[in-house]
């Protein structure tokens, strides 16, 4: 009877978010959109999978999780399929007739970050000699420049796909070209940093941008369900060899007929599988928050999440008791890793803040960062659309994440509006202000006071 109830419930829920996403318009995406994207990915499908096969674990951590035993998990995971649209049809969209003031300036500008954080993170982190990636980046840190650097990089490869996708809807870019970038840059971020992210924003904006064209949707997803499936399995053991022997076409070669021969004699399970695609090991995480939060020993977080994103530049010193990282609390809890920062999706974290409350806490939650967004810049859509990424990233990061890419794009777009007008002008190698800025400035700031 149970599984019945479930299963009603959980397709229910399936039914309305694929009705929610045929709505999605493109052009307008903002955060919200990305929140149901972001959760469609990371928790609907891996769910489907849960209920059907009875259980999901991480052996390395000693976790499992029964969607049919363990209620109270799967009741949050079905809740939100149903929370999520009511509040995307609660909060409508932006209106279609009002204009795009995006500055066409901002995608070259994201590209260009892109590019040059990944390139500075990774001279830092001394690949280019060789050694363990993820041991040069942990000595990277000891660096003072490297941590902002490094949220730049995090915030700069999940953008950049947004504003390919923008492009498109503004007619300025083909779908294949897009996808052709995209799949450039995924590569390059993927050979220097060895993290898989930006193949999954690869696909979800593959996915979009295929919304409209069912047959090809299908080829695509499927097609890239089991590439990635496939090469996830082999990708832990190959990035784990493949700069020991320094940073080289030969090491990269030899590291992967390492780890296909040793994935060849072990048998991946389903759960390795989809971890490696959707990462599902979250919702088995999210399982452990929900057994041991509440109790004396680990107590509910009340307004951490609220305070972390705000907190997150601010130097210990200045505030000894600010939120800590949250992922990096459950590695200890977990693992008793210090450094290992474990994921949780979105429920994971108001969950540990707020209890049974959680719907109240979430919403209000995403509700703040969708204000945020509109705040920066409620016309300019290619910022909507960043906003929509940096809401799907949402699901596999903490609540710190969403704190750096609302800052970095605020950055951004008063830095393009400083330019544009201060109307700076060439002379040689130096720049000077026009007499015409000059004179704007001043009864700005007059206006301004």
């Amino acid at each position: 009877m149970m599984h019945l109830i479930l299963w009603t419930l959980y397709l229910g829920g399936v039914a309305i978010n694929l009705h929610m996403f045929a709505r999605i318009d493109l052009s307008r995406l903002d955060f919200l959109d990305g929140i149901l994207i972001g959760q469609g990915y990371y928790v609907i499908v891996p769910l489907g999978v849960f209920l059907a096969t009875g259980q999901a674990e991480v052996p390395d951590l000693h976790l499992v999780y029964r969607p049919y035993g363990d209620l109270a998990t799967t009741g949050m995971l079905i809740g939100g399929m149903y929370l999520f649209p009511a509040l995307r049809t609660a909060f409508g969209r932006v209106h279609p007739e009002r204009p795009d003031r995006s500055d066409p300036r901002m995608v070259s500008t994201v590209v260009m970050l892109f590019i040059v954080t990944g390139a500075v993170s990774f001279m830092l982190t001394g690949l280019a000699s060789g050694g363990h990636w993820q041991e040069n980046v942990d000595g990277a840190f000891a660096n003072p420049a490297f941590l902002p650097i490094k949220y730049a990089a995090n915030v700069a490869r999940n953008a950049v796909f947004a504003v390919l996708l923008y492009r498109v809807t503004r007619g300025e870019m083909t779908i294949g070209l897009a996808l052709l970038a995209g799949l450039m840059l995924a590569l390059i971020d993927l050979f220097t940093t060895f993290n898989r992210i930006t193949a999954v924003y690869l696909l979800i904006m593959a996915m979009l941008l295929m919304k409209r064209m069912p047959v090809r949707l299908i080829l695509v997803a499927a097609g890239s369900l089991v590439g990635l499936s496939a090469f996830s399995t082999v990708w832990p053991a190959f990035r784990g060899l493949a700069t020991t022997q320094g940073y080289s076409a030969a090491s990269f070669a030899e590291a992967w007929n390492t780890a296909r021969r040793a994935q060849e004699m072990s048998s991946a399970s389903l759960d390795a599988s989809l971890n490696g695609v959707f990462e599902s090991s979250n919702i088995v995480v999210l399982n452990w928050i929900v057994q041991h939060y509440g109790a004396v020993e680990r107590p509910f977080l009340s307004f951490a999440m609220f305070a972390r994103p705000v907190t997150l530049l601010l130097p210990g010193a200045v505030w000894p008791g600010r939120p800590e990282n949250f992922g990096l609390s459950l590695g200890e809890g977990i693992a008793h890793m210090p450094s290992l920062a474990l994921n949780s999706t979105l429920y994971g974290e108001s969950f540990a803040n707020f209890g049974w409350f959680w719907p109240l806490g979430l919403c209000a939650f995403v509700l703040l960062w969708h204000g945020v967004y509109r705040a920066i810049a409620p016309n300019a859509r290619v910022v909507q659309t960043m906003g929509a990424f940096a809401a799907i990233a949402m699901w596999r990061f903490d609540a710190s994440f969403v704190g750096c890419a609302a800052l970095l794009t605020g950055a951004l777009v008063c830095a393009l509006w400083l330019i544009r007008v201060s109307r700076l002008k060439s002379v040689g190698h130096f720049y000077f202000l026009s007499a015409a800025s000059v004179v704007s400035a001043g009864f700005l700031a007059g206006q301004i006071r």
